[in-house]
């Protein structure tokens, strides 16, 4: 597409093996940057990240995330993981969103240095005691009151993937939801449908270029 934002948003795919190569320190210091210029409400900067390379801590995270979810299958071969951690006291209504959009900014980091990594969400709805999120808390001694969103395992993928999306027109409504959805416009339409008549044929509505 000839825009390097674009050209990450459209390439990034959830790699969950990698390479046993370590990851230069510049490159985890860029990606922790680009969570820390993520949006916040109001400014809030509500994020922390912590940065996990002892083996030790991390295969005791890979136990617990083993118990109850598929994606624990990548975090012991990574280089490093990040965690996402925020601060609900700094933004008591959108901290999730918080977290969630730094995640994203260092996914898309990451991709962009050429290496991978997936997104582990481990925010737990019922924030109990026995929850994924509370257990990983203790591991790495994050205090009660902070939450974890996610964690992102980084390294160098071992094998590339590619995933198609949704095409525009089958999600995208103008004005109103109720609107069928369509990324042509009604005028765009409504001149295709008379060009069509005009010829003899059958309009083809498809997404125009953007």
């Amino acid at each position: 597409m000839g825009n390097e934002v674009l050209d990450a948003i459209m390439q990034r795919r959830s790699i969950y093996q990698f390479k046993p190569e370590a990851v230069p320190t510049e490159k985890i210091t860029s990606i922790l940057e680009a969570g820390r210029w993520a949006p916040s409400y109001a400014n809030s900067q509500p994020w922390e990240f912590i940065t996990v390379t002892d083996s030790r801590l991390k295969q005791e995270i890979v136990e617990i995330t083993r118990e109850s979810m598929a994606a624990h299958a990548g975090i012991e071969g990574a280089h490093v993981i990040i965690a996402t951690c925020v601060d609900p006291e700094k933004d008591p209504y959108h901290f999730v969103e918080d977290g969630a959009v730094a995640t994203q900014n260092m996914a898309l980091a990451a991709h962009s240095l050429g290496l991978a990594t997936y997104w582990v969400g481990i925010l737990s709805s019922t924030n109990d005691r026995k929850s994924v999120e509370h257990r990983i808390k203790e591991v790495l001694d994050i205090p009660e009151e902070i939450r974890l969103i996610s964690l992102l395992p980084i390294g160098v993928p071992a094998y590339s993937i590619k995933k198609e999306r949704k095409r525009l027109e089958e999600i995208c409504h103008v004005d109103k939801y109720s609107s069928r959805p369509s990324v042509v416009g009604v005028e765009d339409q409504d001149k295709i449908k008379m060009e069509a008549t005009r010829h003899g044929m059958r309009a083809q509505l498809r997404p125009v270029p953007t």
